[in-house]
């Protein structure tokens, strides 16, 4: 978001006649401004209030791009819309991660690399046991995903390796999670 061309600012007045210059951000995409207040509080000691959370966007995203009012919802670049009704899961899951629709040749690697990760560790097949037969299987699958940072303690968040290895892993497993939540429930 945003480019290191001209930076536009927009210039707060305190009670106490401080001035706060606050940059003014630009999406790649869509005519919407944003003020970048990250340093209010540390220049300023000053907060700012959004109660309903309806005009703060919480992160910037190289993925998605909303347009609420206009009906718009991208993930790079394409229309979700389009991906759901033309895309197979894994293409899809592909661009997410990558940024481009794979080729045929990726299609085939990345399907061989995700069928090789299905396979759940025997840690996590057991961590089904200890939950009843009425419990939700969201419930489930919320406490099973979660606990797989207890099971695959070894990956560092920090290498490009092991992050693309955590999401091949997801990718891979979390059908077979949901299966055996509802087979559990």
């Amino acid at each position: 978001m945003g480019s290191q061309q001209e930076q536009q600012v927009a210039v707060l007045t305190l009670p106490d006649g401080r001035e706060h210059r606050i940059p003014i951000l630009k999406p790649a995409l869509g005519d919407d401004l944003f003020l970048d207040v990250r340093d209010l509080y540390a220049k300023t000691g000053a907060f700012t209030y959004d109660p309903g959370f309806t005009c703060t966007a919480s992160c910037m995203s190289a993925i998605t791009y909303i347009d609420g009012p206009r009906g718009i919802c991208l993930y790079r670049g394409y229309p979700v819309q389009e991906l759901c009704e033309r895309g197979e899961a894994l293409e899809v899951a592909y661009l997410l991660l990558v940024g481009d629709l794979p080729t045929a040749e990726d299609s085939v690697h990345f399907a061989d690399e995700i069928k090789g990760h299905m396979l759940v560790h025997e840690k996590i097949r057991a961590m089904y046991q200890n939950f009843t037969i009425d419990a939700h299987p969201m419930a489930i699958m919320v406490a099973v995903v979660g606990g797989l940072s207890a099971i695959f303690s070894e990956l560092d968040p920090f290498s490009a390796q092991h992050r693309w290895l955590a999401c091949t892993r997801l990718i891979a497993q979390v059908p077979v999670f949901a299966c055996m939540a509802y087979k559990t429930s």
